[in-house]
């Protein structure tokens, strides 16, 4: 009796790659929920390190009709690879326009002010990285805390309520751990009022180890009418709450 060859399963995303997904689905459909933000405009995704294509893949199948999809990527290696990854993700959503730029992340405000006026007004809807180097690529071009926190700052400034920024960080490359370190601290200085900030970190192996993996993800609360209330200043002396 002959045995039956092995069954492949399809590739999946790692456990934490599938919670920032999950999480920018969540925007996403919160998105389409509320019908558009405050300028009407569909929304732009940023995936700040393109690497071989999966993250801005998925947030091209996901992303609100009308969508822009901006990839950005230092290495040509990658740029190659991900276009290609996206070919077919662009044919299934022929509604939504994709936007790749061979530059480094921290040039993010470059690439926007680049953009043409009517791209620019668009609000924000979410941002992913996915530090470290590029897989099967040279593992000595690595993102370093200073470039992903220019980055990761200028997608703060903007990100839209119900908008989600994620950060997978690794500890296992030189700067790994000052990165993370890095990242959590800019996480966790946003006002809690107006941010959900979440860190999950793998429990069962150690930094020094040069595995433990860790995400981080930003949520900018919606803004409530208590909120916007308290904005315009006090309530007239008897209004309802």
């Amino acid at each position: 009796m002959t045995s039956s060859p092995p069954v492949l399963l399809p590739s999946r995303p790692s456990l934490l790659d599938g919670l920032a997904h999950a999480a920018l689905a969540r925007a996403c459909a919160a998105f389409r929920q509320s019908g558009s933000g405050e300028s009407g405009l569909p929304p732009v995704l940023v995936d700040a390190t393109l690497g071989n294509g999966h993250d801005a893949a998925f947030l091209l199948t996901c992303a609100p009709p009308g969508s822009l999809v901006l990839g950005v990527d230092i290495q040509p290696q990658a740029v190659r690879a991900a276009t290609a990854r996206l070919e077919a993700a662009r044919q299934a959503r022929p509604d939504c326009r994709v936007q790749i730029f061979c530059r480094a992340h921290q040039e993010l405000p470059q690439i926007w002010a680049g953009l043409p006026p009517e791209e620019r007004q668009r609000p924000l809807l979410g941002g992913i990285f996915n530090l470290g180097w590029l897989p099967g690529g040279d593992r000595a071009c690595l993102t370093r805390a200073d470039t992903t926190l220019a980055a990761l700052d200028f997608l703060l400034e903007r990100l839209m309520p119900q908008g989600c920024l994620s950060v997978h960080c690794y500890t296992g490359n030189d700067g790994g751990p000052e990165e993370e370190s890095a990242v959590l601290r800019r996480a966790e200085a946003l006002p809690p009022r107006r941010w959900r900030v979440v860190h999950c970190r793998d429990a069962n192996r150690e930094p020094a180890g040069g595995r433990a993996e860790s995400l981080v993800l930003m949520e900018r609360l919606p803004v409530s009418r208590r909120r916007m209330q308290a904005a315009d200043g006090p309530q007239a002396e008897g209004s309802g709450a």
